[in-house]
């Protein structure tokens, strides 16, 4: 099995900067970041802070293919990030989309080939993000795997190696769709009931009618998952709810970051496309309808 010894990654927000700090001093010489002249130019000026220590990041050589490339922009800017890492893209590459929504994988593996992409995601604590300042409590973990882990192949091993000699927490769910179902179920709750009440996680676990708005939307996500035979999705409400309730009630989701900031949102990423897949199941989901709406016109 050989071993994963150059690393790249693109996109320098709040999962990825907490990923490329670990990296870069984990494997120093080794670690790179893919980003066009105008944000190199930017990175070299200011550096990343990240909980108030600077870092100055080395930049990939297209003239080198990483071993392994982690892509953490926003779901939205995935075919740029597409179009950016595919210089770095060799016969080797294992490809890691940490994006939130369901189908990244899918239109990664359709570009590069399947054998080259892992199905990922990225679960923990917020980070608080400010210009090119990051701040994060270190309480996150890496879900990734194929779609069936019950007998782990080399491409996951690899990976897992790299994660033990880098010291970032990981697990391998055994059915990685149902993980990325589960996954897709809290950020559907958490994500949009956040963005539209302008309130942070603590708001969601003290007021029963806050988290009943989640439950509702996450009822219908995991009725969708249950009418595409998604194994578990009848736990994934409970198992969402309890997700929520242990956060930091002082945090605040990507999604309320993005509204407060004036960012365009991932609501397409959440209540769109669960409200495609709803008709194309016949299965209804209101609650999502009047998010998507909503937040869209924000």
């Amino acid at each position: 099995m050989k071993e994963i010894e150059h690393v790249a990654l693109i996109g320098l927000g709040a999962v990825g900067t907490v990923l490329a700090t670990r990296l870069h001093d984990r494997l120093p010489g080794r670690f790179t970041i893919i980003a066009d002249a105008g944000r190199q130019e930017k990175l070299r000026r200011q550096g990343i802070l990240f909980n108030g220590k600077r870092y100055d990041f080395a930049f990939a050589d297209a003239s080198r293919p990483a071993d392994s490339i982690l892509i953490a922009t926003k779901a939205v800017a995935l075919p740029e990030a597409i179009e950016a890492i595919t210089p770095h893209v060799g016969p080797q590459t294992l490809i890691l989309s940490l994006l939130n929504g369901i189908d990244s994988e899918q239109t990664l593996a359709e570009r590069f080939g399947p054998e080259r992409v892992l199905y990922s995601y990225f679960l923990g604590h917020p980070s608080l993000r400010e210009g090119n300042s990051v701040a994060h409590d270190g309480e996150y973990r890496i879900y990734f795997g194929e779609a069936d882990n019950r007998c782990p192949s080399d491409n996951v091993r690899r990976i897992g190696a790299l994660f033990d000699r880098t010291g970032i927490p990981y697990e391998i769910p055994q059915d990685m769709i149902s993980a990325l179902w589960q996954k897709f179920v809290i950020n559907i709750g958490c994500n949009q009931t956040t963005a539209l009440l302008r309130r942070p996680y603590g708001h969601l676990q003290r007021n029963e009618r806050a988290m009943t708005l989640a439950r509702r939307m996450m009822e219908e996500a995991a009725g969708v998952a249950g009418m595409l035979k998604i194994a578990g999705a009848e736990r994934m409400t409970d198992r969402a709810e309890e997700v929520i309730r242990s956060m930091n009630p002082e945090g605040k989701s990507s999604m309320l970051q993005d509204v407060e900031a004036g960012r365009p949102t991932e609501v397409d990423i959440f209540a769109g496309t669960l409200c495609r897949l709803a008709a194309e199941t016949g299965y209804p989901v209101p609650w999502n309808r009047a998010a998507l709406q909503i937040l869209s016109a924000l």
